[in-house]
């Protein structure tokens, strides 16, 4: 029996074969019965008189957060959606994070023993800081002293104005780092002198810092009882302490974070039933974080008439430490450990920690406190656990081990066999501007919650192999290093679909193989990815969303904070938006009938620094037959964008038969240079799909060109194929030579692409 790769291979072959001996062309494909070559004769009539529908450009899916420390995460902006904070030169090693009242919250540990204080909470709130215009530039703060003190600013902060003992100013990514010292300078003061951090005032009797507008969020109103918690830290100490306090009833009645001042905190709260969640960092004298303590209390009674007993939150309840031993040896070098829990009513709140490594010392230790499954709303607790095995390895490895569950156990030692694991071979191919730069990678899962929080880590060379958890859904996250000579960079973003792995499993994935270029995709799994359905209809409203970067794989999706570009959008041949800096539209209330997008997308990345794939052209034809196709209907599990806008989120949403392309450049070497005289393309041409599920209409033609002289002129190159893949190849230029590869490719329905990417790939010395 031939196998399907066999056969694959067999028909590329031939298909260069046909090129190499000029046999004609067979792009351009006969119709198949019973599929329509064009939109009815009575739509041309129904199109023009179309009601024009109002259009959104649509933001990214992920925002890039600079936190007053100068760490950076990434904030994905769709429900569940994943939260990775970024390894930085002289950054945090150790965060805290939160989910309170919706907003997400990212806590860097040389912060924590101020949040609360002089710190205020919002000056860590993601989710509002990753919609502010420009989350990645200056971060705007307002300051307030205390009575008699000259307002003076604190290091990394730049005073805009001061007004007797209040202030504005802004921190920018470089000034946060020594904003982070100098905490870290107050708490190795605190230690030395034999004081839990955050004692002493910090900053010359800063009284509160918060961002910039920051108001105190507005409870519900009920009558309100005087609650008492007690902290104790894990000597039995009176504490300092940041509490999630939330009513297990129903989360909108009362869900904040609450904060102890030497062990006590009082806080007026409705009657009910309550929980507590607690963080805590213990750190050594050099700052590093020694220690992860996560307490749960439930069982919190607040009674409608007389006395409100008093609750204690002890760090000594957190007597099971979280360990993970594996078979090959490896050392903590990663991870996050997340509590959420959801009321009767869906609503989530939830605490954690994510550790990014990186420590000679070694890795903290991680204490969580034992908790039954709730009986009201849900328990959602899951590990991230991330051990690299050694440096004198053979080839690099790390082990990335998943644990969810409803409930916390008293046993926290995990010990999985490797036959119980999957194994994921990573390669690289990257733009040679990167240098000795090596990019970052993590490996996450998908949780009842969500996918669970990232932290990337370097990679050790140009591949890397993961042993992760059987039986989990696990995507990869992959952040592209700066250029050679630079300290930092706007992060670039890749991501894959979420998959099942199941034990003993082995997937190989080699990322970033030119060229660099959007897509729409062809997705293989209907659970959520960086997008959501890229093109679709659903409740009345539309949407078309062109994937910023992808590279050989058909469901690899990006994006880079460090491209500008521009968007147009046409409805029905006229011309409805144009705009800067955004990565796809929103179209509401759309008429009835068929009707034709167009999009045309310029992205340009060449300000980064990089030399391939610098600039790309995209323009999308997509017909619309304006009826209900049930064979295009979009799986659940992956979001429609139409449908969450009208309110109706689980409403059917209708995928769009959007042309996608995929090259497959051969014999490229890491670095995606070629060093043969001539360049062969395998061009595969498809329609969106997600989990199978997408237009079938037939390819009608697709044709390659190429130019040598940045555009002036072009070279249409025999493209050979037929429905979908096709072959071509063309004489290199000189070594060094700019290259700008052109695709053009139709369908049955009327459906075009055109595609222009400038340096594809380099050109190299001939070998």
């Amino acid at each position: 029996m031939t196998s399907r790769r066999s056969r694959t291979t067999s028909t590329i072959a031939a298909l260069f074969t046909a090129v190499a001996l000029g046999v004609p062309a067979a792009a351009q494909a006969t119709t198949p019965a019973g599929v329509s070559t064009t939109i009815p004769a009575s739509s041309s009539t129904a199109a023009a008189t179309a009601a024009v529908p109002a259009v959104t450009p649509i933001p990214a899916p992920a925002a890039s957060v600079v936190l007053p420390t100068g760490d950076r995460v990434t904030v994905g902006t769709g429900v569940n959606a994943p939260l990775t904070v970024d390894q930085t030169p002289g950054g945090s090693d150790a965060f805290a994070t939160a989910t309170v009242g919706g907003d997400r919250y990212v806590i860097p540990s040389e912060a924590a023993p101020y949040v609360g204080r002089a710190l205020d909470l919002s000056l860590f709130d993601v989710t509002k800081l990753a919609a502010a215009p420009d989350p990645s530039a200056h971060i705007p703060v307002q300051l307030t002293f205390a009575a008699g003190v000259t307002p003076t600013a604190p290091a990394g902060v730049t005073f805009t104005a001061v007004s007797g003992q209040s202030a504005t100013g802004y921190l920018t990514p470089d000034s946060g780092r020594a904003f982070a010292q100098a905490l870290r300078d107050a708490i190795k003061a605190d230690l030395a002198a034999g004081h839990q951090a955050g004692t002493a005032p910090v900053f010359g009797g800063l009284t509160s810092m918060a961002a910039l507008g920051a108001t105190t969020p507005v409870q519900p109103y009920y009558p309100l009882h005087i609650l008492q918690l007690n902290t104790l830290d894990s000597t039995g100490a009176p504490s300092n302490a940041l509490v999630i306090l939330f009513n297990t009833d129903n989360f909108r009645t009362f869900n904040a974070a609450v904060f102890s001042r030497q062990g006590v905190i009082r806080v007026a709260v409705p009657a009910g039933n309550y929980s507590a969640m607690s963080l805590d960092f213990v750190v050594d004298p050099e700052t590093k974080t020694t220690k992860f303590i996560l307490v749960t209390q439930d069982g919190i009674t607040v009674p409608a008439t007389g006395d409100v007993p008093p609750a204690t939150v002890d760090d000594r309840t957190a007597t099971s430490q979280v360990t993970f031993t594996t078979q090959k040896p490896s050392t903590m070098a990663g991870g996050s450990f997340r509590i959420r829990r959801h009321d009767s009513n869906g609503v989530a709140t939830g605490a954690g920690f994510i550790y990014l490594g990186g420590d000679p010392a070694g890795p903290p230790t991680t204490y969580v406190s034992p908790e039954a499954k709730p009986t009201t709303g849900t328990l959602d607790y899951d590990v991230n656990w991330i051990g690299a095995g050694p440096a004198t390895a053979s080839s690099p490895y790390r082990y990335n081990l998943g644990v969810i569950a409803d409930h916390i156990s008293a046993n926290q030692a995990y010990a999985p066999a490797d036959s119980s694991l999957a194994t994921l071979r990573h390669s690289f191919d990257l733009d040679p501007a990167y240098g000795t730069n090596t990019p970052a990678l993590d490996s996450t899962f998908l949780t009842p919650s969500g996918a669970q929080d990232m932290a990337p880590l370097p990679v050790p060379g140009d591949s890397l192999t993961e042993y992760v958890t059987g039986g989990l859904r696990w995507f990869s996250n992959m952040s592209l290093p700066a250029v050679a000579g630079q300290a930092s960079a706007a992060p670039t973003i890749l991501e894959d679909d979420p998959v099942l792995y199941n034990a003993g499993q082995t997937a190989s994935r080699t990322w970033t193989h030119a060229p660099q270029a959007p897509s729409f995709g062809r997705h293989p799994a209907v659970t959520q990815n960086l997008y959501g359905c890229q093109a679709c209809v659903g409740a009345g409203n539309m949407n078309v969303t062109l994937g910023m970067l992808g590279d050989s794989n058909k469901d690899t999706t990006g994006l880079d904070y460090g491209a500008s570009g521009t968007a147009q959008l046409y409805w029905n041949g006229q011309l409805v938006s144009s705009d800067t800096d955004q990565l796809g539209y929103l179209l509401k209330n759309i008429a009835a009938g068929p009707a034709t997008v167009r999009t045309v997308f310029d992205y340009d990345r060449s300000a980064t620094g990089i030399t391939q794939s610098t600039k790309i052209h995209t323009d999308v034809t997509i017909p619309y037959s304006g009826q209900d196709e049930p064979g295009m209907k979009l799986p659940s599990g992956t979001s429609c964008l139409p449908a969450s806008t009208a309110g109706t989120p689980s409403a059917p949403c209708q995928i769009l038969p959007a042309l996608t392309l995929n090259y497959q450049l051969k014999a490229l070497t890491n670095t995606n240079t070629s060093h043969s005289p001539t360049q062969n393309l395998v061009l595969h041409v498809g329609h969106l799909s997600y989990g199978g599920v997408g237009s079938q209409a037939r390819i009608a033609s697709a044709q390659v060109s190429v130019s040598f002289d940045n555009g002036a002129t072009w070279q249409d190159v025999q493209t050979h194929g037929d429905n979908g893949t096709y072959a071509a190849h063309w004489a290199n230029p000189a070594p060094g030579s700019p290259v700008q590869l052109k695709v053009t490719a139709t369908d049955c329905l009327g459906g075009s692409i055109t595609q222009t990417i400038t340096n594809p790939y380099t050109v190299g010395v001939t070998s």
